[in-house]
């Protein structure tokens, strides 16, 4: 998880462009390190305050309330 990549892309960039590319208001992870790797990309995109990342056990609860 603390590893760095030393050739190509950083994985939690690409990953976030791969989700941002359906323009999404959020995106559902189900890990913990998922949760940190989307965050991470969105702050180096400078676009956290548009988009949310949410936990799937997150947003079931706002669906049950």
């Amino acid at each position: 998880m603390w590893m760095e990549e030393s050739i190509g892309q950083r994985i939690n960039v690409a990953r976030i462009e791969q989700a941002l590319e359906k323009k999404p208001q959020t995106i559902c992870v189900c890990c913990p390190y998922c949760m940190i790797m989307f965050e991470d990309g969105l702050k180096d995109k400078d676009i956290a305050e548009r988009v949310q990342i949410l936990d799937l056990a997150e947003i079931t609860i706002r669906a049950i309330k």
